[in-house]
């Protein structure tokens, strides 16, 4: 939105009050503006939308999330001037049911980060395939050249000596994510590659989208995953070999920083988290599933790794510590996928000409 606002569109962003998408917005000069409600759907709601669109003569709505697709689908029904779009960045279950039918005919495209959600969604989508595009995330490349102050000063908070190699991964905690895989995998390092390695965890658990003043602030199972894998680090003795950031904004400082990137989710359907990393030059070891698979060439920008396999991720670790010439060129290649793939000025003209009608 930020970057569709500067091309010259007006953009309003109708999200919840105080929420971090609204503080980013508003800190990027985007208008804001509150539902009356945020149910699936509700009147008061539907007149809101209704009223805004007229007044601000709305030519495209475009939602980002699947709930978000009732309300303008419904106020949608008799205005076929105005364009209405949905992306989905992650998976989904069948919607092929008679009200999801009617929802979905008013949806003039359906935009996915993914090649291979693109082929699921013909099959669990209520639409013709003719409206499902391919639209990839895009990047703002110039932000993720690395930092090298950055990554003296983040090297010596941790106390590395310029020879140890720092491996890093920037992912929530949750049981889906294998963070503890990544953990495990230190264990399988030799003695002598233990002693110049440092692994990095930065991310928190998933946080709960509601909660009391006086409740914890994260999924209890994900914040039970990361006593687990804190425990594990304790009885292995290797704190100070395995570090934990929690949450940072500072995500490319903290890529910066590393030597390799490795990504142990089990089965993500297309991971910005990877994207950011190799636009950071970084070499990736990930899991050989999902949209793992669509960014990672194995042995060309990166190495794949048996899901589940935390000896197998130790293994490809050190094939890039005694191989650093590839650690460099693998490194090279993530960079060159990212700009061929995921330039944001591309991302936002492809959007453009749907939004126009031209594409």
């Amino acid at each position: 939105m930020a970057e569709l606002q500067r091309t010259g569109c007006k953009v309003i962003a109708a999200c919840k009050p105080n929420s971090k998408i609204e503080q980013f917005l508003l800190k990027h000069g985007v208008e804001c503006c509150h539902l009356p409600k945020y149910s699936k759907f509700s009147f008061a709601s539907l007149r809101y939308v209704r009223k805004l669109m007229r007044e601000q003569k709305v030519d495209v709505v475009h939602a980002h999330f699947h709930k978000d697709i009732w309300l303008p689908s419904i106020a949608l029904r008799n205005d076929l001037r105005c364009k209405l779009f949905l992306s989905v960045y992650m998976g989904v279950i069948s919607k092929n049911d008679f009200l999801h039918r009617w929802i979905y005919k008013r949806v003039d495209g359906i935009f996915t980060s993914s090649e291979e959600l693109n082929k699921k969604l013909q099959v669990l989508y209520p639409v013709p395939k003719e409206i499902i595009h391919f639209v990839p995330y895009g990047k703002k490349l110039e932000l993720y050249v690395r930092n090298e102050s950055a990554r003296k000063r983040i090297r010596s908070q941790y106390q590395m000596r310029d020879d140890e190699v720092l491996v890093g991964t920037t992912v929530r905690i949750d049981p889906g994510k294998g963070v503890l895989d990544f953990a495990r995998s230190f264990s399988y390092l030799d003695a002598q590659t233990q002693s110049k390695v440092k692994y990095i965890i930065v991310g928190e658990p998933t946080r709960k989208g509601q909660r009391k003043p006086d409740e914890p602030p994260y999924e209890p199972h994900c914040e039970a995953y990361l006593q687990e894998i804190k425990k594990y680090v304790a009885d292995n003795k290797l704190e100070g070999r395995v570090i934990f950031t929690g949450y940072r904004d500072e995500v490319t400082d903290y890529l910066s920083a590393m030597d390799m990137y490795v990504f142990p989710s089990r089965d993500e359907m297309y991971s910005i988290s990877v994207l950011e990393a190799m636009a950071a030059s970084l070499p990736i070891v990930a899991a050989n599933a999902g949209g793992n698979l669509e960014q990672v060439r194995d042995g060309v920008n990166g190495l794949l790794f048996e899901v589940d396999d935390s000896k197998d991720i130790a293994t490809k670790i050190a094939y890039y510590l005694q191989h650093p010439e590839k650690r460099s060129q693998h490194g090279a290649a993530a960079l060159s996928f990212v700009e061929q793939r995921h330039d944001m000025r591309r991302t936002i003209e492809q959007l453009l000409k749907f939004y126009s009608g031209n594409a």
